[in-house]
């Protein structure tokens, strides 16, 4: 279905007699969206030796992917340079050209690749890792909901229901400013309300709210205000599993506010600047004092002529790759093939929300299932019935 420019696939949500139609926004018409991320986990599940190969060689996400652009520059402006010194220089601009070429060489070691590549791809995955570990997994909230706050009636269902889709909607209002994709996917607020992550009446309340920043507090607060009306309505047994609630609302907030924070104070420009001067100059050097001297003369002269950098073309990879990899996690909230799905975790996240409502109850077991005494011996384990 196409509304507004958008197209809509309508979701169902069916549970203990509740049926519920919403429009789950995907993708403005047009864009391809985000691919989940590509999982290598499962080629590495052996480690026989056909698994390096079937790893080295996929594309999507690899580093051949990601360097082969700069490679083929870098190889072509070497070549042409090559060309340039072997056919078109005479003689004694040939002598410049190797002594030139000798004292690069002897003075690349001036910029400490290693150690600054190092340094920031410690510090650029360590941001990866903390931004990773407080996405939000909706799951603690929404069992803790469905089995502390009481009542099979509408209103007891509702409550459970809305105080985990609060959550939900303050984690979509992060993700719509700090992801591209999300951002793509809603454009707008009303977008968000065809998703089903807010309701008309919730985004007017939303929008009567006026602040000067943004208000990804909002629905929380209406969570933990459902939180007291299910306390005075005797919906929670006392202070303690509504505490518990709360302190489960509280760190998936906390959570949200650091992604937050990471985006909004990025690592100062001049140091990933400094990373990518160094590495393109490194190699820009590289296309002259890697140059195969043929004059037998000259103090660096090379012994085989192989035309190809063979060795050049292997540190190129290694280390731009390893550059890559810093560009990529620098910020995981992009468009590459490694970065977050946050579409994905939001959507998992609004099911789950729903799902866990429909089953608060412990189903009973239909098969009687015998008690056994486990005795623990050494290296044994006997089972008595």
């Amino acid at each position: 279905m196409i509304v507004n420019g958008y197209r809509l696939v309508i979701r169902e949500f069916t549970c203990s007699g509740y049926y519920r139609l919403s429009g789950a926004l995907l993708f403005i018409t047009g864009s391809e969206g985000c691919a989940m991320p590509y999982n290598y986990q499962y080629d590495m599940a052996t480690s026989k030796a056909t698994v390096v190969f079937k790893l080295l060689f996929r594309w999507r996400g690899s580093v051949w992917r990601a360097v082969y652009v700069e490679y083929f520059i870098w190889l072509a402006a070497y070549a042409i340079l090559s060309c340039i010194y072997r056919f078109a220089l005479n003689t004694e601009q040939q002598g410049k050209f190797e002594k030139f070429a000798e004292f690069c060489d002897k003075r690349l070691s001036y910029i400490p690749m290693n150690f600054m590549l190092g340094f920031f791809v410690t510090v650029v995955v360590n941001r990866w890792v903390t931004q990773f570990a407080n996405l939000g997994m909706i799951d603690n909230i929404a069992l803790f909901t469905s089995q502390l706050v009481k009542g099979n009636d509408d209103r007891g269902k509702n409550l459970r229901r809305n105080i985990v889709r609060y959550c939900v909607a303050s984690q979509c209002l992060v993700f719509r400013d700090i992801h591209l994709g999300v951002r793509r996917r809603f454009p707008t607020l009303e977008t968000m309300v065809a998703a089903g992550f807010l309701q008309k009446h919730e985004l007017d309340k939303f929008l009567e709210c006026k602040s000067r920043y943004a208000k990804y507090w909002l629905p929380f607060n209406w969570a933990l205000h459902l939180l007291n009306v299910a306390l005075e309505e005797k919906r929670l047994d006392g202070d303690i599993p509504r505490n518990a609630i709360a302190q489960e609302i509280r760190s998936f907030r906390t959570g949200l506010s650091l992604i937050w924070t990471y985006d909004w104070v990025p690592l100062p420009v001049m140091y990933p600047q400094l990373i990518f001067m160094a590495v393109h100059t490194y190699f820009f050097v590289c296309i002259f004092c890697r140059q195969f001297i043929i004059t037998p003369t000259a103090a660096n002269f090379t012994v085989v002529d192989l035309y190809f950098p063979i060795m050049s073309s292997l540190e190129f990879i290694f280390y731009v790759g390893w550059m890559k990899v810093a560009m990529e996690l620098l910020n995981p909230f992009g468009e590459d093939d490694d970065d977050f799905d946050c579409n994905f975790l939001l959507d998992r996240n609004l099911t789950v929300s729903f799902e866990n409502q429909c089953y608060h109850k412990l189903i009973k077991s239909q098969i009687s299932m015998p008690l056994h005494t486990f005795v623990y011996t050494v290296g044994v384990i006997v089972i008595q019935s």
